[in-house]
């Protein structure tokens, strides 16, 4: 399985920030040129398909904020299709399918065979965890697992990450990704444990600062 490296934590740290400043154009035209003259390269494809990702906050609600949410789906789709175990494609496809009908209410079309196939992500990344030593950050499938069955009317199963170790992750920029699930669900009341799972995950992302998680 291909896991989280540093450089994918500095390239989307860098795209947030340069996003934020309106400076990010010069840098996307270069990943996907790279892209563009390495089509079968799963690296080339998956630089550009998280970049893009890193830029989509900055994109205001609308069709082309939806449109982009779906293009950087497909991205990370050609990613899996070159190298299957990719853990950061599949994660963040399940991730933009299941944000897709909170974030951008208006175009609720397919929602739900998005949040089906976001579960279907999340259960295969499931099955390609328990073939390798735990990561700390393996903890943010179960949860987002849990917060799409939630949006698909079901109850979710926290049974995964009870005695989960609080180990930190220690991904300053994709930790602010990462840790959503879990504060998602620390905001709905899923318990002091989980609050304190995700302040020892996350807590040097100010999302997991502002729900005063394991406080």
């Amino acid at each position: 399985m291909r896991l989280i490296t540093r450089a994918d934590d500095e390239l989307y740290g860098l795209v947030s920030v340069a996003a934020k400043l309106g400076r990010a154009g010069r840098l996307l035209d270069r990943l996907g040129d790279a892209r563009r003259s390495r089509p079968e390269d799963p690296e080339a494809v998956f630089a550009h398909a998280l970049a893009r990702m890193a830029i989509l906050p900055s994109i205001q609600v609308g069709f082309e904020a939806h449109a982009e949410f779906t293009e950087v789906i497909e991205d990370f789709g050609q990613v899996l299709d070159l190298e299957p175990g990719h853990w950061l494609a599949r994660y963040g496809r399940a991730r933009l399918r299941a944000m897709i009908p909170s974030s951008y209410g208006a175009f609720t079309v397919q929602v739900s065979a998005e949040l089906t196939h976001a579960a279907a992500d999340l259960d295969r990344l499931r099955e390609l965890q328990a073939g390798v030593d735990r990561r700390p950050y393996f903890a943010s499938v179960h949860a987002l697992a849990v917060v799409v069955d939630h949006l698909s009317g079901r109850a979710g199963d926290l049974t995964a990450l009870r005695g989960w170790p609080p180990e930190p992750v220690g991904l300053p920029a994709l930790g602010a990704v990462l840790c959503e699930p879990l504060v998602t669900l620390h905001a709905a009341g899923a318990g002091p444990d989980l609050g304190a799972l995700t302040h020892g995950l996350y807590g040097d992302q100010r999302a997991v600062a502002r729900t005063g998680a394991g406080a």
